[in-house]
């Protein structure tokens, strides 16, 4: 019963910050992208803007992936 509670917490919590992680990879304005002769520089800001959000994606993703991994250990213990 304890270790059942423990990991519905630790569900609980990971699927939180992973909701977080994936509204902030939505979230926000993306600014106007410019045309570039051969590729993007470094500093573009709509360049920085998209890798942001691929960043808060991948954590919003592995956070997930910790809660499923949680809902099966609750199931094997269970």
């Amino acid at each position: 019963m304890l270790m059942g509670t423990v990991f519905d917490i630790g569900i609980g919590i990971t699927s939180g910050v992973a909701a977080f992680f994936w509204f902030r990879s939505a979230a926000g304005k993306l600014p106007a992208m410019v045309a570039y002769y051969d590729a993007a520089p470094p500093t573009d800001p709509f360049f920085q803007a998209m890798q942001r959000s691929a960043r808060m994606n991948r954590w919003g993703a592995a956070f997930s992936g910790l809660a499923a991994a949680l809902s099966v250990l609750k199931l094997a213990f269970s």
